[in-house]
């Protein structure tokens, strides 16, 4: 069972709080945005809870507090979350609740300028939600309208700008684990003025696993939710080669990965079995890899064992002898997806200059 609004509520809502005015972000502008809404204002020890009278459940404002306080430049708070979907089911069905969501917020705005996945840490340095934490951001002169993920389902997210955009700047200072999901933007007038940040790399193959780990284990409800399809082929540098493609990872609401076997490089494939790939020769993959070499299984939401499947890629590129993760990198357009360019902060791989 699941508590939900209807599209009708959600678009009459998410209309209403693009267009508020939240008053500086200060406690005396919200009450009275609030109080235009028809919702009552209860402080709690946790900060104040919005009697919305919606079937999802109530709203809560975010306080500034020690982790947000270096970034809210004066406002009393920085951000109004709104539960638009309460789903008992598993990731699956809260990605199927995201992605209905986000067709009604993009039927009534056009595609959102900015979308992707938190990952960890998120903004103010949030846990990511259990089952994934997809985001799309309607990006506004001073404030954002976003869908995100809570860990319940999808919530509708009213927040200023420069905190969140200022968080997410800061953190680039290239050491291992800063940011993780990945970010993308799409060529949009409202996207003016904000900045990138940085990647992080690493040369150590065990943090390298452990992030990759950590992404592939929701991917697939991340896709799902966000109704992308990411083909990201790698290629690695193998001594006595010119870096061709070894590596493939698909996901489309299902993860597989691949190894090519193009003759550009020995494939030790009586070693490779026992990493756990598949001959595709045996069982055909389930995703178009470009080639007929080995594969992994093939996961869903909430099945990926994605430490043990980084583990798996890692073990074969230092048997195939790619010194660390820095000869790693994107095939050419891995980071254009359904018109966003995309940054992998969790797999710290970008494509070749």
């Amino acid at each position: 069972m699941a508590s939900r609004l209807t599209d009708d509520e959600l678009a009459g809502l998410a209309t209403r709080l693009r267009a508020a005015d939240p008053g500086g972000w200060r406690e005396s502008g919200l009450r009275e945005l609030a109080a235009g809404l028809g919702w009552e204002w209860h402080d709690t020890g946790s900060g104040p809870v919005l009697r919305t009278g919606l079937a999802a459940g109530d709203a809560r404002v975010r306080r500034v507090g020690k982790y947000e306080e270096d970034y809210a430049d004066g406002r009393d708070h920085v951000g109004l979350y709104v539960p638009v979907e309460v789903s008992e089911g598993g990731p699956a069905a809260k990605a199927d609740a995201f992605r209905r969501a986000a067709d009604v917020l993009t039927g009534l705005f056009g595609p959102s300028p900015i979308m992707g996945v938190t990952g960890f840490p998120g903004p103010f340095y949030d846990s990511p939600a259990g089952w994934g934490s997809p985001f799309r951001r309607w990006r506004g002169e001073h404030d954002s309208l976003e869908l995100h993920a809570a860990e319940d389902g999808p919530e509708l997210v009213l927040h200023p700008n420069d905190p969140v955009e200022f968080w997410h700047w800061r953190q680039a200072q290239g050491n291992p684990h800063e940011l993780g999901g990945f970010f993308g933007t799409r060529r949009d007038p409202a996207n003016a003025g904000l900045g990138i940040p940085g990647m992080w790399r690493t040369d150590d193959w065990d943090v390298f696993a452990a992030s990759l780990g950590s992404m592939l284990t929701t991917l697939p409800a991340e896709t799902r939710a966000l109704g992308i399809d990411l083909t990201l082929g790698l290629h690695g540098r193998i001594p006595g080669t010119y870096g061709p493609g070894v590596f493939s990872i698909a996901c489309d609401g299902m993860l597989e990965l691949a190894i090519f076997d193009e003759g550009d490089f020995a494939l030790p494939h009586d070693r490779l079995g026992p990493l756990g790939w598949t001959s595709g020769s045996d069982v055909p993959a389930t995703h178009d890899h470009g080639g007929d070499g080995y594969h992994s299984a093939s996961y869903g939401p909430g099945e990926v064992p994605g430490h043990d499947l980084a583990r798996m890629l890692v073990d074969t590129a230092r048997l195939l002898g790619i010194e660390s993760p820095y000869g790693l990198s994107l095939f050419d357009h891995a980071q254009s997806v359904d018109g966003y360019h995309v940054d992998y902060y969790a797999l710290t791989l970008k494509e070749n200059p």
